[in-house]
């Protein structure tokens, strides 16, 4: 019995093990992170001007968001470089905001619903779409 629940722990850790490998060997978990200089936020196709400047920073699966004036949005992310458009995993406070991304040189795009579970499929953020459209810089 003690044999088959040590290989029972074992297996569980190297299931664990390989999984938090595997999603760290997407090389876009590794683009994705530093400070990123909000440029642009939009909902539901209208501006967001409390969002204009913030910081969002990535390190590892964490991030913030954070406005120039408000206290810091804390989240996880989760990454699939290899669907298209790529996908992102936002939680926060509980809440999966499942979105898209896209990394051009120093630019971030990402694209995530607010409300329901449909993932966008284009960058764009139209009236009643419940979608968020950010536009983020590497910040220097």
């Amino acid at each position: 019995m003690r044999v088959h629940l040590q290989l029972a722990t074992a297996a569980l850790c190297a299931l664990v093990l390989g999984q938090s490998q595997a999603r760290a060997a997407d090389p876009d978990v590794a683009a994705l992170q530093g400070k990123w200089l909000v440029e642009s936020f939009a909902y539901n196709g209208s501006p967001v001007e409390a969002m204009q400047g913030a910081t969002r920073e990535i390190k590892e699966e964490k991030y913030s968001l954070t406005p120039t004036g408000g206290e810091a949005i804390n989240g996880t992310i989760k990454v699939d470089s290899t669907k298209k458009p790529k996908q992102i995993d936002l939680d926060v406070n509980g809440r999966t905001l499942k979105g898209i991304y896209e990394i051009q040189g120093e630019m971030l795009k990402l694209c995530y619903r607010l409300n329901g579970d449909e993932r966008p499929t284009e960058f764009e953020s139209k009236p009643d779409s419940g979608a968020v459209l950010v536009l983020h810089r590497r910040a220097k």
